[in-house]
C-alpha cells in the first residue's frame, strides 16, 4: 500500500501552517482591539465626567479571549474564537480574485462583536440576550472582512481592500458603539406579560429583572421564535 506520508507532510505543511499563522495574527489582532477599547473608555471618561457624571464607561477583560466595554445601559462583548474557519463553497468571500489567487488566503480568524444590556452582565441574567453585531474574519495576512449589521458590514465587505490597522478598529469599536446607542430597548406588549409563573417571579427577585434583551423587548417563554 502506498504511503500518505508525502500527502500528510504537504497539508500540514501548507494548510496547517497557515491556520497557525492566520490565529497568530487573529490573536495579535484581539490584543489590539483590546488596547483600542480601553482607549476609548480613557478618551470619553473626561468628558462624561464633566457633562454627564452619572453615565459610566468603564472597559473590562474576561480573561484572554473576552472584553467589556461598557457604556451607559450598554455593553460591548468583544470575543476571539480559538479555531480557524473556512467558508461554505457559496460564500461571497471565496469569488475575490484575491482569494483565488492564493486559497490560503481563506482561512481565517474571528473575532465577534455583542451587543448585551450592561445590566444583564452586572446581574447576571443568564437568559438575557445577546445582539451580534458583527463578525471580524481574519486571516495571515492582515486582510479582513465582516459581516454582521451595517454599517459595519457594507464599510469592511472586501478583504482585498481591508487591511487590520489600529485605525480601522478604532472605527469599528466605534461605528459598534453607535450601533448600541441607537438600539432601544422597547417596552413588551402588555398581553406578553400579563402573567408570570412562580420561576420567573424568583427569578426577577434573583436578578433583578426578567430575562431580557433588546430586539424582542421582556423575552417571555411563550414567545414564538423568528
Amino acid at each position: 500500500m502506498e504511503s500518505k506520508i508525502k500527502d500528510i507532510q504537504h497539508l500540514l505543511c501548507e494548510k496547517s501552517n497557515t491556520k497557525q499563522q492566520a490565529f497568530q495574527v487573529t490573536l495579535n489582532t484581539f490584543a489590539t482591539l483590546k488596547k483600542v477599547m480601553k482607549e476609548v473608555a480613557d478618551d470619553l471618561f473626561p468628558c462624561l465626567a464633566e457633562d454627564a457624571p452619572r453615565v459610566e464607561i468603564k472597559y473590562t477583560e474576561k480573561g484572554d479571549f473576552e472584553a467589556h466595554l461598557k457604556f451607559s445601559g450598554d455593553t460591548l462583548v468583544v470575543m476571539m474564537h480559538t479555531n480557524i474557519f473556512d467558508f461554505d463553497e457559496s460564500h461571497y468571500v471565496l469569488k475575490n480574485p484575491y482569494i483565488k489567487e492564493d486559497p490560503m488566503r481563506e482561512f481565517c480568524g474571528l473575532i465577534q462583536v455583542y451587543n448585551f444590556l450592561a445590566d444583564s452582565i452586572k446581574y447576571n441574567r443568564e437568559q438575557d440576550i445577546g445582539y451580534l453585531i458583527g463578525r471580524i474574519f481574519v486571516n495571515k495576512e492582515k486582510h479582513f472582512f465582516i459581516d454582521g449589521k451595517r454599517p459595519l458590514s457594507f464599510l469592511y465587505s472586501d478583504i482585498a481592500k481591508n487591511q487590520i490597522t489600529e485605525e480601522v478598529l478604532r472605527n469599528i469599536i466605534e461605528e459598534a458603539m453607535l450601533f448600541c446607542l441607537n438600539f432601544d430597548l422597547l417596552a413588551p406588549p402588555l398581553d406578553a406579560i400579563s402573567y408570570i409563573s412562580v420561576e420567573q417571579k424568583n427569578l426577577m427577585s434573583h436578578s433583578s429583572g426578567m430575562p431580557t434583551g433588546k430586539r424582542l423587548g421582556f423575552m417571555m417563554s411563550s414567545e414564538p421564535e423568528d
